[in-house]
This record gives structure tokens, sequence and C-alpha cells, in this order.
């Protein structure tokens, strides 16, 4: 168990530090973005961006998917190799087809997104983009299934500092505006994809198995309803928010949810990476159904604990580095945190399903909590605009962790510990609630003592039972553990 957990940490570490770079140039970018920017520019990037996402998750996320879950089906670099060319292969021509449609018709796609034809530039250059973005998919896909963790942040660091570069020279120096930032992901995709896919078929080969493109179909197409249905549940409110308020309510909606998707970024998605991988191992231990419930409870709090030091903060943070024109963007990241806690716990759920391959469950799943969502949109946004929004994703997210759980209950039993959700989200939401009353003339020192109050969160779900008496235990022996490496240490120090 303690094994599992130490391979968890590393690679989950390694996974979040490249999106900590990642969203470390971001946020240095936020500043730089809202002097140049108008929060109507800012929204029009983000339907951009949204567009190419969603077609993007269409192509991919079913393919990566399979890729790591048939490369585990079998043992010789053979056969492995071939699932990840035919794969690579497949999705090539795919998007090229995808890509080429995106041009053609590019102002019919611009009239349809930004209401207007008169941005075909922009489609031709995010089309283009999405061709390399897709190629770079099976790549990162096959480094995953390796589980070369290193390597991957190290080309996502290299694809980070090209992109950064990128944007200064064509926004500050050329003036180039909006269309220099989709010049900039253009390149700077274009040339780490064209590494990586070298050599990805340096070290595979080039190969073409119909029987593996026919496994890879059959277990990710159900996952195309999955991806839909997850691009609806994290960003379909983005189009809902321009068709009943403005485009400039897109914008700093889009700051905001920015910040609160942060939670995303730094655990859950680094580790999806390596629990993509790893859940397949562990299901062929012995009690692993208890290890699985265990690893639950530590990657609950983890993530609850993250989001409520985030919204803990979020408003001094925000008053810092935006203009007063984005100020009102920190309304809606403690709320969307809360969205990311059971996104979490909802992927979690789905454990089961991918173990047992019972993949249409997640069809269903993804396509019930995106009609959920749809609906939730079109009643809270006309009334309450981005906060309407946000609460809209809450809901959504919870639909889906208590469906997930009981779609893979049916399958793929797993005893996991449910009160613990309850006193990880209640206790955070209480603390939160005594953090709104703290305020000071200081901006610092109402965020220290604010971000203190986690201390209190660390209390409550000790004094709650959230830890079990065999954890306690352990815990007690891993501090004494510390302990005692420490005053060696000193003593050892002292000696010399």
């Amino acid at each position: 168990m303690l094994d599992e957990i130490k391979k968890l940490t590393k690679h989950t570490s390694i996974y979040s530090l490249g999106n900590i770079l990642s969203k470390a140039v971001g946020f240095f970018l936020i500043p730089f973005y809202t002097h140049y920017l108008t929060p109507a520019d800012y929204g029009t990037l983000e339907l951009l961006d949204l567009s190419t996402a969603l077609v993007g998750l269409l192509l991919n996320m079913w393919m990566n998917a399979s890729v790591v879950r048939y490369y585990y089906e079998y043992d010789d670099e053979k056969n492995r190799n071939e699932v990840v060319s035919t794969a690579l292969i497949s999705t090539a021509s795919v998007a090229a087809l995808v890509s080429a449609c995106g041009m053609i018709w590019a102002r019919g796609f611009s009239q349809l997104i930004l209401k207007t034809p008169n941005y075909y530039q922009f489609i031709w250059l995010i089309s283009a983009t999405l061709f390399f973005t897709c190629l770079n998919s099976v790549a990162w896909s096959y480094l995953r299934a390796r589980q070369r963790s290193t390597l991957l942040v190290v080309l996502q660091s290299i694809s980070l500092v090209i992109s950064l570069t990128l944007n200064i020279y064509f926004i500050a120096v050329l003036k180039t505006g909006l269309v220099g930032i989709l010049y900039s992901g253009l390149i700077s995709t274009g040339l780490v994809t064209i590494g990586m896919t070298v050599m990805t078929v340096r070290e595979v080969h080039w190969g073409f198995d119909r029987q593996k493109l026919v496994a890879l179909v059959r277990f990710g197409s159900p996952l195309i309803f999955t991806s839909a249905s997850a691009f609806v549940l994290n960003f379909a409110d983005r189009f809902f928010l321009q068709r009943y308020t403005n485009i400039s309510t897109v914008g700093i909606y889009a700051l905001g949810y920015k910040f609160g998707f942060m939670l995303s970024f730094l655990i859950i998605q680094p580790f999806i990476m390596i629990w993509g991988a790893r859940m397949y191992q562990i299901a062929k231990q012995e009690n692993s159904g208890e290890t699985f419930s265990r690893l639950f409870a530590y990657f609950l709090l983890v993530l609850t604990a993250a989001a409520l030091a985030l919204s803990l903060v979020i408003r001094n943070v925000i008053a810092i580095i935006a203009p007063p024109q984005y100020f009102d963007a920190y309304r809606i990241v403690p709320v969307v945190a809360l969205a990311y806690v059971f996104y979490g716990i909802a992927y979690y759920f789905q454990t089961g399903i991918y173990i047992s391959k019972k993949t249409i469950y997640l069809g269903v799943l993804g396509t019930a909590s995106a009609a959920v969502n749809i609906g939730l949109d079109f009643l809270l946004i006309p009334r309450y605009a981005a906060l309407g929004a946000a609460w809209a994703t809450v809901l959504s997210f919870i639909f889906m962790a208590i469906l997930g759980y009981v779609f893979s209950q049916t399958v793929y039993p797993i005893p996991y510990k449910i009160n613990k959700i309850a006193i990880a989200v209640a206790s955070a939401v209480a603390v939160y609630y005594v953090s709104t009353l703290v305020h000071t003339d200081w901006a610092i020192v109402t965020a220290i003592l604010k971000l203190s109050l986690v201390l209190v969160f660390t209390a409550a779900i000790f004094l709650l039972g959230f830890f079990d008496r065999r954890e306690l235990t352990k815990l007690r022996e891993v501090w004494d553990g510390a302990r005692g490496r420490y005053k060696m240490s000193m003593a050892s120090g002292a000696a010399k």
C-alpha cells in the first residue's frame, strides 16, 4: 500500500510540476493579456480555444484512453508498438481530413462561433493547430503508457518556453493582438509535435494492425460521447453566457474559471495521467479493493484542501494581477473549485468501469451528465449570469459522481467510505464561510490570516473521524520516524 502511494505521488508530482509550469506561464500572461486585450478580446480567444478543444476531444480522447489500455493488454514490445503505431496512423488520417474541412469552410465556422464571417483567418490558424495537436496527443499517450513522466514534462516545458517567447514577440513587439496568440500556438505546437512524432516513430516503427484498430475503436468509441459530454460540462456555459449576456461577461467568467480550473490542472489531470496506467496494475494485486478505497480517501483530502486554500486567497490575488474591469472574476472561483472537487470524485469513481472494460457506461454517464448541465445552464444563467453558470457546473458534477458510483459498483465493487466525502467537503465549506468574515486593511495580512484557516480544516477532519484508527496509527509511525531521522541528522551535524 505504501509502495503504491509512493509511486503515485512520484509520478503525480512530476506531472503536476509540468502543469505548474504551464499554469505559471498562463498566470504570467494574465497581466500581459489583460493589458493588451479587452474583456471582449479575451472572450473571443476563449471561444476559439474552446471550439478547438471540442473538436480535439472528439478526435483524441477516445484514442488516447484506448492506447494506454491496450498497451497493457500485451506483454511483448512488438504488439505494444503496433498498438501505438496503429493509433498514430489512424489519428493522423482523420485529423488531416477534419483540419482541411475547417480551412475550406472557415467563413461558416467563423459565423457559427463568433457571429461574424470576418474572422475566417482565425479559423484557418486553429484548424492547422488542431492537426498538430492530434498527432501530439498520441505521442503523449505513448509516454504515459511507458510511465516516462520526466521526459513528458521536459518536452512540455520546451513547448511552453517557445509559446511564451512567441506570445511576447507577436503581441508586445509586433502589436498583432489576438491573431498573434493564434500564430504563437500554431508554431509552438507544430515544432514540438514534429519532434515528438519523430521520436515515437523511431521507437515503435511503422506498423498497422487492423484487428488492433478494431479493438481500439471498440474500447474507445463510447468515450466519444464521454469527451463531448466533458466539454459540455466544463465549457459549454461560455456559449450560453455569450447568448444571454455579452462577450465581456464571457471574458471575465473565463478569467475566474481559469483560477478554479487550477484544481484540475495541478491535481486531477496529473493524477489521471499516472492513474490511467497504475489502476490496471493495482487491480491485479491482492486486496485491490481496499487499496482503491484508501487511495480515494487520500486523493479526496488533497483535492479538498487545495480547493479551500485557493478559495481563501483568490480575491486578493485577482486584485493584484488583473485590472479593475476583471475584478468580479473572483466571485466564481470558490464555486468552480467546489465543482472540481466533485469532478475529481466522479473521475475516481469510474475506476471500476475502466478496469471491467464496460466503457459503454461512460458514454451513458457522460451523456446524462451533459444533459443535466445544459438544462441547468438554461435555468440558471439567464437569472444569475456567471454565478449561475458556476453553480450549474457544481450540480452537474455532483450528479456525475453519484451516477458514476452506481455504475461502477455494479460492474466492479469497491468498498469506498462515502462518509469521508461529507466530512471533507462540509469542513472545507464551513471554514471558507468563516474566512469571509476575516478582513483587515492590509491585503497581505488578510491573505495570511485566511490561509491559516487551513489548520482549522485539518483539525476538523481529524476530530470528525476522517482517518480511522489504523490510519492514525500509521500516521503516528510516519511522524515518529521523521522525528527520529531529524534528531539523528541534527546529532550527526553537531558531532561534525
